[in-house]
């Protein structure tokens, strides 16, 4: 009983350890950790900032069809974006472009004014992860 014990608190603390770490890809059999992306700014080189206010975690998952192309808008929130299926390209105002194919991820950029759209042949399905504030919007319109 004793030995099980030490066994079952050794797993418990390792795990949450290995979980959290910062190292590109680890293994605690049979877990694997692979980080898609780390980013300590945008894509177009934006630097990151939190808006006040109680924080709020979102995921979003977003399907749009071939030829789909967001209205001009722009992210308060820093957030990563991670293309599941399809070809999503993004454009900012002041004409910086990127292209992202399946399994890829990003930054996305944070006060820039920009467009995104489906540019493939097929639906696109692309996870949205931002961290903003309790009750504000996570994508603003713009002129």
């Amino acid at each position: 009983m004793r030995r099980f014990l030490l066994l079952a608190l050794t797993a418990g603390i390792s795990i949450p350890i290995v979980a959290c770490s910062p190292n590109k890809q680890t293994s605690l059999e049979p877990v694997e950790v692979e980080t898609l992306i780390s980013a300590s700014e945008s894509w177009n080189g934006d630097s990151f900032s939190y808006p006040k206010g109680q924080a709020e975690m979102k995921l979003e998952k977003i399907t749009a069809q071939p030829g789909f192309k967001t209205p001009l808008h722009l992210h308060p929130q820093p957030g990563i974006i991670y293309v599941q299926r399809g070809t999503l390209y993004c454009e900012t105002s002041d004409g910086q472009s990127l292209t992202i194919l399946a399994g890829e991820s990003f930054a996305s950029s944070q006060n820039t004014t920009h467009y995104c759209q489906n540019i493939g042949d097929e639906e696109i399905v692309v996870f949205s992860a931002s961290a903003g504030s309790k009750g504000k919007k996570t994508t603003v319109p713009t002129e």
